[in-house]
Order: C-alpha cells, then structure tokens, then sequence
C-alpha cells in the first residue's frame, strides 16, 4: 500500500513539474474565458443577438439570391 502511495506521489510530481502541455493548457484558458465572455454577452443581449442572427441572416440570402 506504501508502494503505491509513493508511486503515485512520484507520478503527480513529475507531472506538475513537466512543462511540455504548458502551451496547450494556456490556450484552452483562454478559449475557455473567450466562450464564457460569448455566453455572458449572449445572455445579456438577447436583442443584440437577435439583430446579428438577422444581419447573418440577410447578409448569406444576399450572397445565394444575388
């Protein structure tokens, strides 16, 4: 049982000491914030969103019915 304690210390060790996925964890962070900050700005502004639904909308229509 001690064994395998210390095995498992030794492995989360070694693995909050290495730094390849480094980059990788940063940039989903990132994407993360960005998706919630969407989300907030969704749900805030159901009218703005709505206006840029139909914008979108207007803008593909636009390009398919020249």
């Amino acid at each position: 049982m001690v064994q395998t304690l210390w095995l498992i210390r030794d492995k989360v060790l070694s693995f909050l000491g290495d730094e390849r996925g480094q980059d990788a964890f940063e940039y989903l962070l990132i994407i993360g914030v960005v998706s919630v900050a969407i989300v907030g700005a969704i749900a805030l502004a159901p009218g703005f969103t709505m206006d840029v639904v139909d914008a979108v909308k207007a803008a593909v229509l636009a390009v398919i019915n020249p």
